[in-house]
């Protein structure tokens, strides 16, 4: 299933109304989003997003693909540190992390991180890898707060907004 077409979701409803459900075991009536392991050495992002469904964004000087997917997060030895290395490159942390809360109640619910990919590039003459940018932004939304207070059957999830940018031909 996808989103409706131009329906773009709130951070917050990223939050309360998908990752807290999906986190506590509780079935959504409507999934819309696939669950993929876009982090770890098996794959990248081409490969493991080959089969979601993508929106078409239009600018005049850039074409680009948004789609959603639930991830599960990759400690390093089980501890806070996240893994976002891929087969062939590294997801960039862009931000620190905005903090999103709950409009009603005003408490702190979430986090947003905003990452760029890189593909490493063959070694050079030094032996070490450059990088190269590929053209992909993901936007990771995290539980953080009084979310973190329901007991999560689920722990170490996040929804990612992933997009993929192209330039306009001429």
């Amino acid at each position: 299933m996808r989103i409706a077409p131009g329906v773009v979701p709130s951070d917050e409803e990223l939050i309360n109304c998908y990752l807290l459900k999906v986190s506590m075991g509780i079935p959504l009536p409507w999934n819309w989003m696939s669950e993929k392991e876009i982090y770890g050495e098996t794959a990248d992002p081409w490969e493991v997003l080959q089969d979601v469904h993508w929106e078409d964004f239009h600018s005049e000087t850039e074409f680009k693909n948004v789609t959603y997917v639930l991830t599960k997060l990759l400690r390093v030895n089980g501890k806070t540190r996240i893994a976002r290395r891929t087969k062939s490159g590294t997801w960039k942390g862009q931000t620190s992390g905005k903090e999103i809360y709950d409009e009603s109640s005003g408490n702190l619910i979430g986090l947003s991180k905003m990452f760029t990919f890189y593909k490493n590039k063959p070694k050079g003459r030094s032996g070490e890898e450059e990088e190269e940018h590929g053209h992909w932004i993901m936007q990771e939304f995290s539980l953080a707060g009084v979310c973190l207070n329901f007991e999560l059957k689920f722990k170490d999830y996040a929804i990612c907004r992933i997009t993929r940018m192209f330039p306009k031909e001429n």
